[in-house]
């Protein structure tokens, strides 16, 4: 058995020439490139609720101001951060000081920071960073919330086009609940991701790329199984 063995490496050792290993090289260039093209999915922690809502309008001034993020925040001084202004014109901003920000235990995907004055009628905006502890990605967004005020159009247009970099939809923009209850049920029932799911969810653009991916590795595992195969028959 030994003796077989050591036939069989020696033979192996021959056909792997200074061609094959210039094709083994390309080969694992191009897995190489194959994983880099795979887009990541949630690239950081991204802005998903808050409390109050994003463009919610308040009947009285919050006691705290609380942001939940779509991946685990990472601790580090000076990473994780609010600021708290009310706008008082679309380029013009009075900063209130706030608590310190504080990472929750139970689910570091949530910051929050408490409001220690009482925030006269207006337009907030809390500018928020966060570091993801899941990639190390960094993100920055604004979140905009009004304490017994009407918004003005410009504060509209502004909070749209807010919502777009978040990539959420601006609260006037959803469908009435009603109407989506009267609405008949499809025939294919839409999948939703579970609320409490702690598991990113991927979509369908990385998937398709990943089993490209996986195809692309196989066949050139196979080129390599087979032109190895015929040089070993050709010695």
């Amino acid at each position: 058995m030994t003796r077989v063995t050591t036939a069989m490496v020696k033979t192996l050792q021959k056909t792997v020439t200074a061609s094959n290993r210039r094709l083994l090289l390309a080969i694992a260039i191009g897995l190489i490139a194959c994983w880099l093209v795979i887009p990541r999915a949630d690239a950081h922690a991204a802005y998903e609720s808050s409390t109050p809502a994003f463009a919610e309008q308040l009947s009285r001034s919050p006691d705290r101001i609380t942001i939940r993020f779509t991946q685990e925040l990472f601790r580090r001084e000076g990473a994780n951060t609010m600021k708290l202004a009310r706008i008082t014109s679309s380029d013009l901003l009075d900063e209130y000081e706030i608590g310190e920000v504080e990472i929750s235990n139970d689910d570091r995907r949530v910051m929050s920071a408490s409001v220690p004055v009482e925030l006269p009628p207006g337009g907030y905006g809390v500018l928020w960073t966060n570091l993801s502890a899941e990639d190390g990605d960094e993100d920055s967004g604004w979140l905009t919330f009004y304490v017994q005020w009407e918004p003005r159009p410009w504060q509209i247009e502004q909070d749209r086009h807010i919502a777009q970099e978040l990539l959420i939809p601006y609260p006037g923009d959803e469908p009435d609940q009603q109407e989506t209850a009267d609405a008949p049920t499809p025939a294919t029932p839409a999948v939703a991701r579970a609320a409490d799911d702690p598991t990113p969810a991927l979509g369908v653009g990385p998937l398709i790329w990943l089993a490209l991916g996986v195809v692309a590795s196989l066949t050139v595992v196979g080129a390599l199984g087979f032109h190895l195969g015929r040089r070993g028959r050709g010695a």
